[in-house]
């Protein structure tokens, strides 16, 4: 019945050839998904007990970091879940289950990815003034002053969804991942050749193929979407971020004879401003390079399925990087939203500094006023 003696590693490595390597790989992942899993869920009690700013829901949305983090902690440990099902070979009678298991350890990371670009649109749209502009160089001090007595055209520089069209998109992707991954796994566990006793790969049927490809070109298709949402709008959020900062006058501010007390909170801004900004990177790098693996691992995972088992180091090195690559993408951006949270508050810290500079500047007019 078997045409071969090769694992077919996404199901189980049970009695199959390369079944050791297999299980070393598989304790392995076991370990590092371990770490992003706690690093995830420890993250979400220390906001909840130490910062007391864990905020659930924001606008009908999950919280950018907050969503982030729970959802992020729960695909880890998913796939946690997952690896031991493959070890020890759990569920083997039960394939609709095992496939079940297998999406659902995917599903929750892109979640915690649309809710994390979620917020970074709702923030884009909080410096909405950015999306016009006077020249192909944007915005400039000169131009935000007098932009309102010209009659120069402008254009639109940066395509910009408005609240609501965010909201309903981002549910109806959420809807459709849930609901379209988790038909497809039952579709397949359906049509799926159980060999009770081991985990060769067997032929499957058209159905199973065709179930197959549609699970993992779901998946293709979010990674993809989130590629291209990482190229145009996350680099365009660093800039305005960038020139929203250098409006507040914070930056010119600190080179100015001011007291120590004003520069300590123009410095606390800076710094905060500088912390977001890397949480940003890290989290559009990050989050790209493993989009990046992904759509280029799915498309022989959808085309080309039943060849993907013909030789033992394609499978090992598909499941090592799978395992790996992944999580240490995560720790990255975990590591830049935890060095964001070290740091003040970037909006309060932001409007003090602003508050700061208003009294400063009022005081300097009144001083020239006396002296005229």
């Amino acid at each position: 019945m078997s045409t071969s003696n090769f694992c077919e590693f996404t199901y189980g490595i049970h009695n199959c050839e390369g079944s050791k390597e297999y299980r070393i790989l598989y304790i392995i992942s076991i370990i590092i998904w371990s770490i992003p899993c706690i690093f995830s869920f420890s993250l979400i009690y220390w906001k909840l007990v130490y910062r007391k700013n864990l905020k659930l829901f924001n606008d009908k949305l999950f919280s950018p970091v907050e969503g982030f983090l729970i959802w992020c902690g729960i695909s880890n440990l998913m796939r946690i879940i997952y690896c031991f099902v493959i070890l020890f070979n759990s569920f083997s009678g039960y394939p609709i289950i095992r496939d079940l298991i297998y999406a659902f350890s995917w599903s929750p990371g892109f979640m915690g990815i649309y809710s994390f670009i979620a917020g970074m649109f709702q923030s884009i749209l909080r410096m909405k003034f950015e999306q016009f502009t006077t020249s192909p160089t944007h915005r400039t001090f000169d131009n935000v002053i007098h932009e309102n007595n010209d009659n120069r055209s402008r254009s639109t520089t940066v395509w910009i969804p408005k609240g609501y069209q965010v909201t309903i998109t981002f549910w109806t992707l959420i809807i459709l991942l849930l609901s379209l991954t988790t038909t497809s796994s039952i579709m397949m566990g359906l049509n799926r050749n159980i060999v009770r006793e081991n985990n060769a790969y067997m032929k499957h049927n058209k159905a199973f193929l065709y179930a197959n490809g549609f699970l993992h070109g779901t998946f293709w298709f979010n990674c993809t979407l989130v590629i291209v949402i990482l190229i145009y709008h996350g680099r365009n959020l660093v800039r305005m971020v960038k020139e929203s900062f250098a409006l507040t006058g914070i930056q010119d501010a600190r080179n100015r004879n001011v007291s120590d007390r004003i520069k300590r909170r123009l410095e606390n801004a800076k710094v905060a401003f500088e912390a977001y900004v890397t949480k940003i990177r890290i989290f559009n790098y990050s989050i790209f390079i493993l989009m990046l693996w992904f759509s280029a691992s799915l498309i022989p995972i959808v085309v080309t399925y039943e060849k993907l088992f013909s030789a033992l180091w394609i499978g090992l090195l598909f499941t090592a990087i799978s395992n790996f690559l992944t999580p240490i993408c995560l720790i990255a951006v975990l590591i830049g939203i935890l060095k964001a949270e070290l740091n003040p508050d970037r909006e309060a810290a932001t409007a003090e500094a602003v508050i700061e500079l208003n009294e400063m500047n009022s005081y300097f007019s009144d001083v020239d006023s006396s002296e005229v």
